[in-house]
């Protein structure tokens, strides 16, 4: 059977073992690591495919939460299209009524739609017989919230408003980090059993290699299984897997892959606390990057990050600097802007106010620079608000707060988001392409 259909099936059995074993309850939390959780919503997805039979409906909405009064309408809105579609192809044999989502549960007091869209999900099996005696499961990912306590709001009314055991909203979340703290009582929380994404991919890739005697996908393959040591710290074998790997990268000249492979090397010799190893690994690394390419930037990245680990932050700030004078020259503002970003924020609160305040002031001219896509793409919001911390209540901070509004808009301190310094990294789990 193909691997990844076998981990969905795991998925399947464990989705189902937790709802029946909590009919009452109609918010479903699913705490994971991160790898986890995207493939239970890849397992959601795939029951939208045409191929997937299910007794069940399984729906997926992304959508950000922006207004809580109207969330739950929209989610309506989709799924009402869904049912004329419905309704035509069932109409000829079973009668279905029009589906009111039009309810509206009469209090002042409550801030949100959650409980009409509740009322309207069970008035549904009402509308449509074909779908009693099977169940509803509505896994809510926003892309975006506006707010978290009203998006708890907005799952507490659900709960208080949903009677049917036939429905289930689930939401998603990380076992360290959560977001959401202030979650309805009436809940079930389950962890989902751990997928070993790197045997996974392994699996993956033998079954799909057309010659396994072929060097490029021995070569995927040691990529793969030096991972899978990795994970499993089994460091001896990760460095046999990979100098295999960077044999074969050096024959058919794959310098993207001989390069990862090095830096996963150096990885592994960082995680057996062998530092001057990790060290000589990333010196051989960046002597195969190239003098102004993006990897050579990257790679620089990876080799700061290195040196902030082992807490040399004067070195680090050079490999940065290296990075950003490269992103110059290749004309990369994102890169250039984040490596600045860095460099000030390693800085913050260690060194003067004053190289701090330069670097984000050169994060800012960047910007300027941009255009306005790149700048959206971009942490400027994200540097303006640390730039604002250091200037106070000054001249200097007003003047930026009318320069962001006029690069980036008038509500450009909204849902600022935290850049991700691993968004700037070569990962080292790659696969080889031909």
């Amino acid at each position: 059977m193909n691997p990844v259909r076998l981990e969905l099936l795991k998925i399947d059995r464990q989705w189902y073992e937790q709802v029946k074993a909590h009919t009452d309850k109609p918010l479903f939390v699913c705490l994971g690591e991160k790898h986890t959780l995207n493939m239970f919503d890849v397992y959601f997805k795939s029951h939208g495919a045409d191929e997937v039979e299910s007794d069940d409906v399984f729906l997926v909405n992304y959508k950000p939460f922006e207004d809580a009064q109207r969330y739950g309408a929209e989610l309506l809105e989709d799924l009402h299209l869904v049912y004329n579609l419905w309704r035509e192809h069932n109409l000829i044999s079973v009668p279905c009524k029009e589906w009111n989502t039009d309810i509206v549960v009469p209090n002042d007091k409550v801030k949100t739609d959650a409980g009409n869209t509740a009322k309207a999900l069970i008035g549904l099996y009402e509308s449509f017989p074909p779908l009693r005696g099977h169940k509803i499961f509505i896994l809510l990912s926003p892309q975006q919230i506006s707010s978290i306590p009203l998006y708890e709001q907005w799952l507490l009314d659900w709960c208080a408003n949903m009677n049917s055991s036939d429905i289930k909203i689930v939401v998603l979340e990380k076992y360290e980090g959560r977001l959401l703290k202030n979650l309805p009582d009436n809940r079930h929380e389950f962890v989902l059993t751990g997928t070993d994404i790197a045997s996974l991919m392994n699996n993956v890739a033998a079954q799909t290699a057309s010659d396994p005697n072929d060097e490029e996908n021995v070569l995927q393959q040691q990529m793969l299984l030096a991972n899978v040591h990795f994970s499993r710290r089994e460091f001896d074998n990760a460095h046999v897997a990979l100098a295999k790997a960077i044999g074969i990268a050096s024959r058919h000249n794959l310098k993207d892959v001989l390069c990862t492979a090095h830096l996963l090397d150096a990885y592994v010799w960082l995680t057996q606390n062998e530092q001057e190893k990790a060290h000589d690994t990333f010196r051989t690394l960046l002597s195969l990057t190239g003098e102004e390419t993006l990897l050579s930037a990257q790679m620089h990245v990876n080799y700061g990050g290195f040196l902030l680990a082992i807490r040399r932050k004067e070195d680090a700030i050079d490999a940065f600097e290296k990075s950003a004078e490269i992103a110059k020259n290749i004309k990369n503002p994102l890169l250039e802007m984040e490596c600045y970003r860095i460099m000030g924020q390693i800085q913050d609160g260690t060194f003067t106010d004053s190289q701090t305040i330069a670097y984000y002031e050169k994060c800012i001219e960047i910007g300027m620079t941009m255009n306005n896509e790149e700048r959206q793409q971009s942490s400027l919001a994200y540097i303006a608000t640390l730039l604002l911390k250091k200037y106070g209540n000054s001249k200097k901070a007003e003047e930026l707060c009318k320069q962001m509004e006029q690069y980036l808009d008038a509500d450009w301190q909204t849902n600022i988001q935290v850049p991700n310094m691993d968004d700037l990294y070569h990962s080292p789990l790659t696969s080889v392409s031909s």
